[in-house]
């Protein structure tokens, strides 16, 4: 469906309005396109690609683009007639979409909390510090845990800690000139829905990336202190002690805005989307030069995950020197000479996309477009299926998702998918229901350990145990800018043990799965899903 460009008086003049009072208060910014480096040399700063002047551009929504300089009506709010949509209708073929429900702000940042909610956040809008809401997938309940101080977390990177906390490290200088960051961090407790000032970090951070460690702490890359000023240094972050440390400068080095990258089973981190991938070993504070893109690279508004199996690190969309495309590479960290190869195309070029992994292990690419932040939007959903490296269409949802927009699954199997940061539907959610809820009745988990060590066998309560096909652990995501921190699918073996249940073996070790709050699935052989269980691993 395409998304009207029908615009009202009074929504213009509501817009106008706003539009006078923010340039009393912020400087524009001239919007640009972030490149993929190549060479060894040491990458140039980028232009703060995907970094769009909110307070001029994306706050007043898509009428104030138009009238600050941007990108026709007709563009933002619609595009280009999309793509012919998926033509199968059935649900257990390609799933289906509910309508747009309201989610009172612009999902900009998504997290899924162990409490099975959502921590939902952007910039401050009616509200003193950053608007912030927790939705529960359940109930359709909205609770307001906006910050009630002058905090602006828009932009942060953000990790689950092990207990289940949030931390949002850097983000925007609250109401200062467009495009500085912030050397705070900020934590979010589900427990209480309270917010509280962390350690101050070594150098301020717009666009960062944080990323857990094996032992629980999180290491914080990147990120811009102000237009065309890169963050360099490396700040490591314990939640035990709530200290944080600059590594050596042997770690230093400029970087993307939110860089992709895994942790692997080795205990080193990939750092993926850029020309040539770069391997930092949090031991030694040094990098190492791995193998390069075949596409040169994928600037920052690629989309990336680490697949099942965890040593398969997969780079798809973006856009490239060549212009947006359709292309995955995927690189083999198992191999004896890594490199990235080819897989299949997506049926559709995307920018802005966001990839979750289901349930099942499969993979679902949501939104994205073809030009720019907002224009050509891709509606139709992609389904991609690592073991037969096969994409097939899915259902398409009502509203364009691409910049500034999120996705993730959720704890019954469904996926939200919400926000981009123009259009009617900007403060909008749908819900992705996959085939797999379409094909028969559920096993169910009658109980489950509420925590797990590691190389520890444990027992899975099911009344489904004999026709049980799979058991994974699915990390909880925490997603901004179509790069998912946290996401993580790590399978487990099992075996019936023939009186009502499973028995199977937790994670080897904290590499495999970092610390902290996981989904555990049952599917059965049909590869349908259970609703899952919450288990705190480590």
């Amino acid at each position: 469906m395409r998304v009207t460009s029908a615009t009202t008086g009074s929504e213009q003049g509501r817009i106008r309005r706003l539009l006078r009072g923010l340039a009393s208060r912020f400087r524009p910014s001239a919007r640009s396109s972030l490149v993929g480096w190549t060479g060894d040399a040491g990458p140039r700063l980028p232009e703060p690609g995907g970094q769009l002047d909110r307070r001029t551009f994306l706050l007043a929504g898509t009428t104030s683009a138009v009238l600050v300089g941007g990108p026709s009506l007709t563009a933002l709010l619609g595009g280009p007639t999309p793509k012919l949509q998926a033509a199968a209708t059935d649900p257990a073929v390609t799933g289906q979409w509910t309508a747009p429900f309201n989610l009172g702000l612009v999902s900009i940042h998504a997290v899924l909390l162990h409490t099975g909610q959502v921590l939902l956040f952007s910039w401050p809008n009616n509200s003193v510090g950053s608007a912030a809401r927790v939705w529960d997938p359940v109930s359709g309940s909205l609770t307001d845990v906006s910050l009630t101080y002058q905090r602006d977390i828009f932009c942060a990177g953000m990790t689950v800690l092990a207990d289940g906390r949030v931390l949002a490290a850097g983000g925007h200088l609250y109401q200062g000139v467009f495009g500085n960051g912030v050397a705070n961090t900020t934590i979010f407790d589900p427990a209480s829905n309270a917010w509280t000032e962390g350690p101050i970090m070594s150098q301020a951070r717009w666009y960062p990336t944080t990323i857990e460690l094996a032992d629980g702490t999180v290491m914080i890359f990147a990120g811009t202190q102000a237009p065309k000023v890169a963050a360099t240094t490396v700040d490591h972050y314990d939640p035990l002690a709530n200290t944080i440390t600059t590594l050596p400068a042997s770690a230093s080095r400029a970087m993307a805005t939110y860089p992709r990258m895994k942790l692997t089973t080795s205990g080193l981190l990939a750092f993926t989307n850029q020309a040539i991938t770069r391997l930092f070993n949090p031991a030694t504070s040094t990098w190492a030069v791995g193998p390069r893109l075949n596409s040169g690279g994928r600037a920052a508004n690629d989309t990336s995950v680490l697949l099942p199996g965890l040593t398969k690190i997969m780079e798809i969309g973006g856009g490239p020197s060549a212009g947006v495309t359709n292309t995955a590479e995927i690189l083999d960290l198992s191999s004896s000479k890594p490199a990235w190869q080819y897989t299949s195309p997506m049926h559709y070029a995307r920018l802005w996309a966001n990839t979750v992994l289901l349930a099942d292990g499969s993979l679902l690419m949501v939104g994205g477009g073809t030009s720019g932040y907002y224009q050509g939007p891709i509606r139709t959903a992609e389904r991609y299926d690592p073991v037969a490296a096969t994409w097939t269409d899915m259902a398409a949802q009502t509203a364009p998702r691409m910049y500034h927009a999120t996705a993730l699954l959720l704890p019954d199997g469904r996926v939200l998918s919400a926000g981009q940061s123009a259009g009617k539907y900007q403060q909008t959610g749908e819900i992705f229901s996959p085939p797999y809820l379409f094909a028969g009745a559920r096993p169910a988990i009658s109980s489950a350990p509420a925590t797990l060590g590691y190389g520890q066998q444990f027992t899975i309560a099911t009344p489904d145990y004999a026709s049980i096909g799979r058991v994974a652990l699915v990390r909880a995501s925490s997603v901004t800018h179509s790069n998912d921190f946290d996401q993580r699918y790590v399978d487990l073996t099992y075996q019936s043990n023939g009186s009502g249940g499973l028995t199977a073996t937790s994670p080897p070790d904290s590499n495999h799965a970092p610390p902290g709050w996981y989904m555990l699935f049952i599917l059965n052989t049909s590869g349908v899903p259970s609703v899952a269980s919450w288990i705190q691993v480590g």
